[in-house]
This record gives C-alpha cells, sequence and structure tokens, in this order.
C-alpha cells in the first residue's frame, strides 16, 4: 500500500486515499460502491456518511491536483 502525505484536517480519509488513488492509477473513475465501503468502516468515529463521504472527495481532488 502507497502511504500519501495527508493534511490534518483530511487523516480520516487515510482508507479512501487508497482506494481512490487505486481507481485513478487503473483510469478509471471512483465509484460509489467503493466510497460506500470507505465511509461504513469508518463512520461509528467520524459522524455521518454523506459528510464523510464529501470530505474525501474534496480532499481526492486536493490529491489528483498535487500528484
Amino acid at each position: 500500500m502507497k502511504v500519501y502525505r495527508t493534511l490534518y484536517s483530511s487523516k480520516k480519509c487515510a482508507t479512501c486515499e487508497y482506494w481512490g488513488a487505486m481507481r485513478q492509477v487503473r483510469g478509471f473513475s471512483v465509484e460509489s460502491e467503493e466510497w460506500g465501503v470507505c465511509s461504513n468502516r469508518r463512520t461509528l468515529n467520524y459522524g455521518r456518511e454523506k459528510s464523510y463521504r464529501d470530505s474525501c472527495s474534496r480532499y481526492m481532488r486536493w490529491l489528483a491536483l498535487e500528484r
């Protein structure tokens, strides 16, 4: 597994970050099922699934620009 630098406010997206990057490398867009797996595993720690997915999406856009 690759390790990515994370912003302090984005550390909760570590799992989303990994799956999203894997999809990007393969040339596909990140699909809703994969975001669901990511958010459902960590929802108890980080609040509602929707807000979790939204914050991960913002971070993935940042990650794509930085790579």
